[in-house]
């Protein structure tokens, strides 16, 4: 509480700090200067007017153009004879802006103290953990609960009903949301017992585990990365990882040899490819150009890929006409995919708005809700 204090304390100042003194400067006017200002704006338009009457009576301009004209000269001279009168009495404002400066020195505290009990929430500060906010879930008007209520909740139900892969991975993936890696991978580990083998369900464990254990790649992780590859030797995501655990192990001609096999499959994300090419270059360097030119010749793809093919389906979305008048534009669309015969659980699945309608769109194995449950796993 007294930290808090101290800090709202010193932000106020540095506030007023901006603010007070702006009142308090003292403006520069030359009284001389204004006078002589004065005068010559004075002179100026009287030598003006003189022209004026002298084109008049030369018949060089019309009596409506001199009537104008004087009009418009003696306007002029009012103004500027006024903003003189302004910056000489501007002098004679210190006492009043000293007394604002004053009641802002008390009143700009005051009100954030008032507004900030009545709104505000210092405890929540020093409650923090440094870990994830705990949002509310649910819908307005119905009985809410925090994440880490929901959280617990799953894991009651888990723990009363234990041969459950969906709500094993469903777990693991919102602890690695939160951050808690141990119970991450202890989850993960749990839906891979279920489920068996699988090179998505396998990279997501190791993954958790290198985050556990603060970004290391230790045995038990390269462990399940190999294991992955051997199931899918061209699996991105495991090529990727197997390259930055040996870059890490210091093991640079395994780390391009991986590398090398991973860059062809990512000619369609732009970015992650040009990340490669960076991490690419920088362990190039690190050997010569006959150890450079072994490894591009290694590094040939595995035509032994006993991995099933990915599958998709193209789904035109739209909305009927009778329908147009009972939805807004952002009512949730969710399309999905479900197996003929199989688990009631969608294979793909993707959440769009009626404002996206009408849509195109590709259903596939990159959509899946579990890694193993995708659309390629069934013939219908």
């Amino acid at each position: 509480m007294l930290g808090f204090i101290v800090s709202v304390a010193v932000l106020v100042c540095l506030a007023l700090l901006f603010i007070v003194p702006a009142f308090l400067k003292k403006p520069e006017v030359d009284d001389e200067h204004v006078e002589n200002f004065d005068e010559q704006n004075i002179r100026i338009a009287r030598e003006r007017a003189a022209e004026l009457k002298q084109d008049l009576e030369n018949q060089r301009i019309t009596q409506d153009v001199y009537d104008k004209a004087k009009d418009e000269l003696e306007k002029n001279l009012a103004l500027d004879l006024s903003i003189s009168e302004q910056n000489s009495t501007a002098k004679n404002s210190q006492q009043p802006a000293k007394i604002l400066a004053l009641i802002m020195l008390l009143l700009i505290p005051l009100a954030a103290t008032v507004i900030y009990l009545e709104l505000g929430d210092y405890q929540s500060i020093e409650k923090g953990t440094g870990q994830i906010a705990d949002k509310v879930i649910g819908e307005p008007g119905k009985p809410q609960m925090t994440m880490r209520e929901a959280v617990n909740k799953l894991r009651q139900r888990l723990e009363a009903e234990p041969n459950n892969p969906q709500g094993w991975f469903m777990l693991a993936r919102s602890y690695a949301t939160m951050e808690r890696y141990a119970e991450a991978a202890d989850a993960y580990k749990k839906t891979l017992a279920l489920t068996g083998d699988d090179a998505d369900l396998l990279l997501r464990y190791a993954d958790t585990l290198v985050m556990r254990d603060g970004g290391q790649y230790t045995g038990q992780s390269m462990s399940l990365i190999q294991h992955a590859l051997s199931l899918n030797p061209k699996h991105p995501q495991g090529l990727w990882m197997a390259g930055m655990a040996e870059s890490a192990a210091g093991n640079t001609q395994k780390a391009l040899a991986h590398w090398y096999a991973l860059d062809p499959l990512l000619n369609d994300n732009i970015s992650a490819q040009t990340q490669l090419h960076k991490m690419i270059k920088e362990a190039e360097k690190l050997l010569s150009s006959d150890e450079l030119a072994e490894i591009k010749a290694q590094a040939v793809q595995p035509v032994n890929q006993t991995s099933t093919p990915a599958a998709s389906i193209n789904v035109s979305v739209q909305l009927d006409a009778t329908l147009a008048d009972k939805v807004s534009a952002d009512d949730v669309v969710f399309i999905f995919a479900k197996a003929l015969q199989g688990p009631p659980m969608p294979l793909a699945a993707v959440r769009k708005t009626v404002a996206d309608l009408p849509l195109n769109i590709t259903l596939s194995d990159a959509m899946a809700m579990m890694p193993n449950m995708k659309l390629s796993s069934f013939e219908q």
